[in-house]
């Protein structure tokens, strides 16, 4: 896993070929593309899975039976599942996977905003005389219907593609999420009980060494800020070459025996 480092950007935009297989945006990239999306209808889904690491199934199979907005926590006990066209509700993949997640305040507040929406499209739906589909579901289509997982990887797709930014899967969106939380000082057991993993270990050997490089392309990121005209390091190759002063015989201060 690595991070996608503006060197490691600029190589990819001049060969188009990507130094890993599984690459992590920046904070900039992932605010960049949050910013890009706000308007976009599955934004809060994105927000979700961006901050709170769901995964695409647990995203698309979130029911409102088991979201809590008074308390801001989301309970993940079940994932929609694809193959080709078939759809259908399977539990996590392991048994930490099912997990209490507590949300973020803008997480909350978008999930609010998004009911309310999903309420005014059904009664909208009901009066002009057509089936709504019941299916409890947090985020669906305007009739109530479930997203296809594979529809919500192709979307994310196509908006990555527009902006133009450096390419990352829907399911990487989850390691956005856990070094997020890295970079802002949670530790890594607060991090497995956030993606469901089934052991510490796991989730310490996927994210230890990317923590390394996030924190070197942060520390990097200033300089790119500055215009200089030149290298801040000249080649001391180049250097003029001074040569020392060394006082003639008899001249210039000579040290007593005190003073030595």
């Amino acid at each position: 896993m690595l991070v996608w480092t503006p060197a490691r950007i600029e190589a990819w935009r001049q060969t188009g070929e990507k130094p890993g297989k599984v690459m992590v945006w920046m904070p900039e990239q992932t605010g960049e593309f949050l910013d890009a999306v706000v308007e976009h209808r599955l934004y809060p889904m994105l927000h979700l899975m961006v901050f709170r690491g769901l995964r695409r199934g647990e995203a698309v199979g979130l029911p409102w039976a088991e979201t809590d907005l008074a308390q801001g926590t989301v309970h993940i006990g079940e994932q929609l599942v694809a193959s080709s066209y078939d759809v259908w509700e399977d539990t996590p993949k392991s048994e930490s996977g099912e997990r209490t997640i507590k949300l973020d305040s803008e997480t909350r507040k978008l999930l609010e905003l998004w009911r309310e929406r999903q309420d005014k499209e059904r009664a909208d739906w009901e009066a002009n005389a057509k089936t709504w589909k019941h299916t409890g579901l947090v985020f669906t289509w305007e009739d109530g219907g479930a997203y296809h997982p594979e529809y919500l990887s192709q979307v994310f797709m196509r908006l990555m593609k527009k902006l133009g930014l450096p390419p990352v899967r829907l399911h990487d969106l989850r390691h956005c999420a856990a070094t997020l939380s890295l970079a802002a000082g949670l530790q890594m057991k607060a991090i497995q009980t956030l993606l469901g993993h089934s052991s510490y270990s796991l989730t310490a050997d996927t994210y230890t060494s990317v923590l390394p490089q996030f924190e070197e392309a942060q520390a990097e990121a200033p300089l790119a800020l500055v215009p200089r005209k030149s290298p801040a390091r000249r080649d001391v190759a180049q250097e003029p070459k001074v040569k020392p002063d060394v006082p003639k015989e008899g001249e210039g201060d000579v040290p007593t025996e005190d003073a030595a």
